[in-house]
Parts: C-alpha cells; structure tokens; sequence
C-alpha cells in the first residue's frame, strides 16, 4: 500500500496524494530545471494539470499526446539510462498547453512532450527533432462555424491560470 502525503497547492489548496503518484521529470521541464517532482491531476478532459509536489505555484495545462491521433508519432526513448525504459513499458505522453486569454489562440507544444514510463513514474522532456512537430500547434480549430480541438474534443474550455516554460 502506497504511503500518502500533503502537499500545497495555490490551485487546488491542500491535496493528499499517493507517494506512487509522483512523477520524477529528470531534468525538469524546459525553463523550470529545479522543478522535478509532479502529480497529474485530473481536470476537464482533453485537459489535466500537472501540478508540481515541490512549488505549490507552479502548475501546466496538459493534454495526452494520444488525442492527437496517429499522426502523431514519436520515437519513444527506449534505452534511455535516466527512465530506465524499454520497449515493453507502458507510457504517457503528456504535451504542454499555452493557454492564452483568447481560448481560440490557445496552443500546444508537440515539439517537446514529457515522456513517463510507467512503471517507475519516470519522466523526462523530449525535444523532437522533427519540422512536422511545432512549438506552438493551434489548439483550437474553426470548423463549419463552430470551435473545436485539435484533439478532436469540444467541450472543455482551458482556463488561463497556468504557468508555461520560458521559450
């Protein structure tokens, strides 16, 4: 059984979550390399917040990287020493939402996802060397007069209180 513990949160208040919850991103997110310890909270799908254990301010909008369909590719980092990762584990790809006060502007950045094995709760941020793969993907598409998401969805609305790295 997993130990829990309270961590604080400027969101959300006070969260008691599961120690095996806590996914350890080796080397940070890009622009935030002192912050490595999150927890993935649910929020209004296609939307969940990564809320970091160790700064209760610091917080990002993400989205499953699988919403965006097959073409959406990438080479997992099987192999890779600080994920300890091989091509059996289950992984989440997590790609990192810019929520701008428009919600129509709204983008995500496919060019570096966070990769966690599963099974170790390991993370690590990927950079893609790959032109197919923008920093900043419009989230939101107009379609037939109505918005709708890229990620096929169209019923949530992100909200703008969210922290993104430093590009």
């Amino acid at each position: 059984m997993s130990e829990t513990l309270k961590i604080q949160s400027s969101r959300f208040g006070e969260l008691e979550i599961a120690e095996s919850s806590i996914i350890t991103v080796i080397g940070g997110i890009l622009g935030f390399p002192n912050d490595s310890k999150f927890i993935l909270l649910e929020y209004n799908p296609p939307f969940s917040w990564l809320q970091s254990v160790e700064n209760p301010d610091l917080a990002f909008v993400v989205v499953n990287a699988a919403d965006f369909g097959e073409e959406y590719l990438i080479s997992l980092p099987v192999g890779d020493k600080d994920l300890d990762m091989v091509e059996e584990d289950s992984v989440a790809v997590l790609n990192l939402v810019t929520v701008r006060p428009d919600p129509t502007t709204t983008t995500v950045n496919l060019k570096a996802p966070i990769v966690v094995c599963l099974k170790n709760m390991r993370g690590k941020q990927v950079v893609l060397d790959d032109e197919r793969y923008p920093v900043r993907f419009p989230l939101w598409s107009a379609k037939e007069g109505n918005e709708e998401s890229a990620a096929g969805k169209d019923e949530a609305t992100p909200t703008s209180e969210t922290q993104q790295p430093k590009e």
